[in-house]
């Protein structure tokens, strides 16, 4: 093996050179680490945001509803004038519009009036003819009312053909219409019928003036009757035009019912065991605003979603229906502004 030797001098030094020190270097900033750290902490908002919201709450959709009246006639007429236009509010007894009846026996009364009868033959044939309009409008609610109990009779049944498949769930939903619409016509009828009866009690009693209809004396009697308000509410629409004739049963106006404002509310099946009656639900408008309302009625069968929140391209999708009514201290100025408009429903499950 090969020896190395090391020549050792004396008074050896080691050289080296002194760093001038020139100030304490900064630490550079690590950007990476705060990108990092930004997208995971969004990451992990957003997966506790959904595990919240689909553990916690319950969304689904809605369409806020009005009750409405169809106000029309039992007999042929001519509207004369509206004395209100449409979107304006109105309150029981104001009156609508005046018009004149389209028949030949009643110009004849007319006619017999203004070239000479008494007074006392005026009243009577008034009161004939308010008597002939009660009695057609009771009529028509005896009419009613066997419709009404026929279709109350069918649609237990129908309810429970729904539910097992074996009936269309648009036949229910008509003939819960139709039950609807015949609940409205026989309170409209008989508020109708306290008018009238009161005008002809008026008579009866020898007043000078008969419910704004006609003036006492002969020599000033009018053709042309006014048809007043049975309930409060707004008109949403007028079908007719003044001087038109109305045919009889044709609809001559639509009064929303303001204070009846509610939304029909469309929740999930797999949603039923958190959907109770007199539950509070968080309701968001489309322009962003929220309010509360409160479960009043729970359907008692499942219903086909409306169109307009059907998915396109998937098969039709059945919900449980719920009406749902503001609750306390809610502003109705605000629901009445969105009829027939989209809302989004949120609940909580606990």
């Amino acid at each position: 093996m090969k020896s190395l030797n090391f020549k050792r001098k004396e008074n050896a030094q080691i050289r080296y050179l002194e760093e001038k020190v020139t100030g304490k270097k900064r630490a550079r900033f690590n950007w990476d680490r705060v990108v990092y750290l930004s997208i995971l902490g969004v990451i992990v908002f957003f997966v506790l945001r959904y595990f919240f919201l689909n553990n916690f709450y319950i969304t689904a959709n809605g369409q806020v509803i009005f009750d409405n009246v169809d106000i029309s006639q039992t007999e042929d007429i001519r509207i004369d004038k509206f004395y209100y236009s449409e979107g304006d509010n109105i309150k029981v007894g104001d009156t609508l519009f005046s018009y004149l009846i389209e028949d030949p026996a009643f110009a004849t009364e007319i006619e017999a009036v203004s070239n000479g009868g008494n007074e006392s033959n005026w009243a009577e044939r008034e009161m004939y003819s308010l008597q002939k309009s009660i009695d057609l409008n009771n009529s028509q609610i005896r009419g009613d009312r066997q419709l009404l109990a026929s279709y109350k009779s069918q649609l237990n049944q129908l309810e429970n053909e729904v539910i097992l498949g074996a009936a269309n769930e648009r036949d229910l939903q008509n003939l819960e219409y139709q039950i609807s619409k015949l609940e409205t016509s026989i309170s409209l009828t008989q508020s109708e019928n306290g008018v009238l009866n009161k005008q002809l009690s008026a008579l009866k009693n020898g007043e000078e003036e008969v419910a704004n209809t006609v003036t006492a004396g002969p020599q000033e009697f009018s053709p042309y009757r006014v048809f007043v308000s049975p309930i409060d509410g707004y008109i949403s629409r007028i079908f007719k035009e003044p001087f038109e004739v109305a045919l009889k049963s044709e609809m001559i106006i639509k009064i929303h019912q303001s204070d009846s404002v509610h939304i029909k509310g469309y929740f999930e099946q797999k949603d039923l065991k958190y959907v109770k009656v007199d539950d509070h639900v968080s309701i968001l408008f489309p322009d962003g605003q929220e309010s509360e309302g409160v479960i009043d009625r729970f359907y008692s069968s499942t219903v086909i979603m409306p169109e307009e929140f059907q998915k396109k391209f998937e098969p039709v999708k059945r919900t449980i229906a719920v009406d749902i009514k503001p609750a306390e201290g809610s502003d109705l100025d605000l629901w009445k502004r969105y009829y027939k408009l989209s809302v989004e429903l949120t609940k909580r499950t606990f």
